[in-house]
């Protein structure tokens, strides 16, 4: 993999194209296609793309018209919203081409402190088995950020202690990536010194050593799809950060109470900085921890 080629992965398309010029390309993404396409993604994932994203909606399917061999959005909708096999692969492209997935090694780093400060050695204390469940996970930067904070704080301290990490996300490419655990530079821009030896440099890549990748397993998850996410076993800290606020209200109501319902008595649920789940569930309470806040479900 070229280091050029993994660039493009994080830049969105559209950010190549002047924004005057997007509305111009052929073919058009008509208003009432577009608002169909809106419905059917909506359906499908949760993810509710603004009026104002139009043009984005347009540049990243454009990919797969090409791909394709079709000459108009309205050949696509038709194509993609059928009912056979081809169809049914084409919907998991089509989230691969929309979601964005930039970003990077302890991101939100007080969380991570909280982590491994407090949170880790309580439950540690409590229990045989913790299981971790990065969800939304992008290209896998956060559960391995997990990882390395359990292998640098847990398990010397705690070495009979059973730990499993997973990370899921809705974009396959996205997990086909973090399932390699090959990075670039600017990915690693939160990580300190304490946890640099859990990366080597290959030839301009950084790849995640081979202890911190066997403890983390990826697998495509909607967490839209409350029979799926009925099916995720129990975890004891469950990170789900800039997750929610992709979703419409309406969704959020319908997935936060999964979440809580697959979060163990006494767990941990982490949101991003400026999510909130005032509204949305009354079974966790908010724990205070030096400069974060972290949502816990009490134990019975």
């Amino acid at each position: 993999m070229s280091a050029g080629w993994t660039v493009l992965q994080f830049t969105p398309p559209e950010a190549f194209v002047p924004f005057a010029e997007v509305g111009r390309l052929e073919p058009p993404l008509r208003w009432h296609t577009f608002l169909r396409f809106r419905e059917f993604i909506y359906q499908v994932s949760g993810i509710y793309i603004a009026d104002n994203r139009r043009h984005f909606l347009k540049v990243r399917l454009l990919r797969r018209l090409e791909v394709l061999g079709l000459s108009s959005f309205e050949e696509y909708h038709a194509y993609v919203t059928d009912v056979t096999p081809a169809a049914a692969r084409e919907r998991q492209e089509l989230l691969n081409a929309i979601v964005v997935t930039d970003t990077h090694f302890f991101r939100s780093p007080e969380h991570f402190a909280a982590l491994a400060r407090h949170i880790l050695p309580e439950l540690a204390r409590k229990r045989e088995q913790l299981r971790l469940w990065s969800a939304g996970c992008a290209t896998g930067e956060e559960a391995y950020s997990l990882a390395m904070v359990v292998h640098r704080h847990l398990l010397p301290a705690y070495p009979g202690i059973a730990v499993n990490i997973v990370g899921t996300d809705i974009s396959s490419e996205a997990i086909a990536q973090a399932r390699q655990g090959r990075y670039l530079l600017p990915s690693l821009h939160g990580m300190t010194e304490e946890y640099r030896h859990y990366v080597q440099e290959h030839f301009g890549e950084y790849a995640v050593v081979p202890e911190i990748r066997d403890l983390v397993d990826f697998f495509v998850h909607n967490l839209v799809d409350e029979e799926s996410l009925r099916s995720v076993a129990p975890v004891d800290v469950l990170f789900c950060r800039n997750v929610l606020l992709y979703f419409t209200p309406e969704v959020r109501k319908r997935v936060v109470p999964g979440l809580v319902e697959v979060l163990q008595p006494g767990g941990y649920l982490f949101v991003g900085e400026v999510e909130t789940l005032t509204g949305l569930t009354g079974a966790l309470q908010l724990v205070h921890f030096p400069r974060a806040l972290v949502y816990q479900k009490p134990d019975t």
